[in-house]
């Protein structure tokens, strides 16, 4: 087991450990885009920052403290790298997963500051039931940061046989943790959109799960404190949320940079003195400013009841899950007006629009900011009992 005395909060507070990392990733951007994963020195300002621990508790070098600094801090790094971002957002989920193990457990898969973890909740592999554990083996897609991480959190259908069930209703579904050495990494990331997450495929053939390392969303949750109660799901899309908030606020101060700078004699009208390009900047910070307000209040009224110690309520998740998507929605369509009016400039990657705009759209395809989500906003808004399992997860 390693020791873990040593594993502190960073003592630079949050906001500041995350303009450190943006300033090294910033320097990285072309790096990390040919690597198509991040680039090391990111991965070591991550990993001193202790940004890729934020999900765990105060013992292993977590935060457990008020939760929109950390959604703040994914959109101080998407303004400056959307990957980089990402992979901090999915090292949250992966560590937060941790909960429902045992101490121990924890302690020896969480236990060394320099790791990083991956995960993916995609049902797709198969944990057959043996003494004392499982044998694991499938096939995941999409494992973002998979050639960073030391760990692996993987969702498994739970079989006491060798046959392969689909997902659907009775199937018994379990997270299993997995260390780096049983995984194979299948080259697939050739993307446009987040191309530095190394999104790739990874393979695992027959490999032995101790039963402690495998959990559920039922599993007992060994340490209980304010920031561990939060709910998985709801938190999950505000982070993906505070990602495309990131990236819209970058793309319109990149706008309104470009019409401070494009200033030339002549009788054309410079880009600041089009109506069209006026309109989209007032439209993008009044718009912005609206789903940041709404995202943010809604995440620290949840906050206020864990601090409590209360029961959530559908309404009181139904106001995250349903800010997170308007504001992940609102900010696909600030991007996309940005980029129509910036004109050519829109189209070279010298300048960001055109990474951003690929990156934005990329954001939006993950499950967990889906329109499927307002319904069950709506449901519970009506006096309906929302139906999705993660809904309270």
């Amino acid at each position: 087991m390693s020791n873990v005395d040593s594993i502190t909060v960073p003592t630079t507070s949050l906001v500041e450990a995350a303009h450190e990392v943006c300033s090294v990733a910033r320097e990285q951007r072309n790096e990390t885009e040919g690597l198509r994963k991040l680039a090391p020195p990111i991965v070591e300002k991550l990993i001193a920052s202790k940004i890729f621990r934020l999900g765990l508790p105060k013992s292993l070098g977590g935060w457990e403290d008020d939760p929109v600094k950390v959604l703040k801090t994914y959109e101080a790094l998407s303004g400056a790298e959307a990957s980089v971002a990402w992979i901090s957002w999915n090292n949250h989920l992966a560590t937060t997963f941790g909960r429902f193990l045992d101490e121990e457990s924890m302690h020896e898969i969480y236990g060394n500051s320099s790791h990083v973890y991956a995960n993916s909740t995609r049902p797709e592999g198969y944990a057959k039931k043996v003494t004392d554990g499982y044998m694991v083996s499938g096939r995941w897609t999409l494992v973002s940061g998979c050639e960073l991480a030391d760990w692996f959190a993987l969702r498994c259908i739970v079989t006491t046989d060798d046959s392969k069930p689909k997902p659907g209703p009775g199937v018994e579904l379990k997270i299993l943790f997995i260390p780096k050495e049983a995984i194979t990494i299948i080259d697939t990331w050739s993307v446009g959109g987040l191309r530095g997450t190394g999104s790739h495929d990874i393979e695992i053939e027959g490999t032995f799960v101790p039963e402690r390392y495998a959990v559920d969303f039922n599993s007992h949750v060994s340490i209980d404190t304010p920031y561990s109660r939060l709910p998985i799901g709801c938190m999950n899309a505000a982070g993906c949320a505070a990602m495309a908030l990131g990236l819209a606020k970058s793309a319109t101060d990149e706008l309104i940079k470009m019409g401070h700078e494009r200033v030339t004699p002549g009788k054309n009208p410079d880009l600041r003195d089009r109506p069209g390009v006026q309109v989209v900047v007032a439209q993008s910070l009044s718009s912005l400013a609206a789903s940041s307000s709404q995202l943010y209040g809604s995440v620290s009224n949840l906050w206020e009841e864990s601090l409590k110690g209360n029961e959530f309520s559908d309404k009181l998740l139904a106001d995250v899950w349903a800010a997170a998507h308007v504001a992940a929605t609102t900010a696909r369509s600030v991007v996309s007006e940005i980029y129509a009016v910036a004109g050519t400039s829109a189209l070279y990657t010298k300048f960001p629009f055109e990474r951003i705009h690929r990156d934005i759209h990329a954001v939006l395809q993950h499950g967990i900011i889906q329109p499927h989500w307002m319904n069950q906003a709506g449901m519970a808004y009506l006096g309906l009992t929302p139906t999705a399992a993660m809904f309270r997860i």
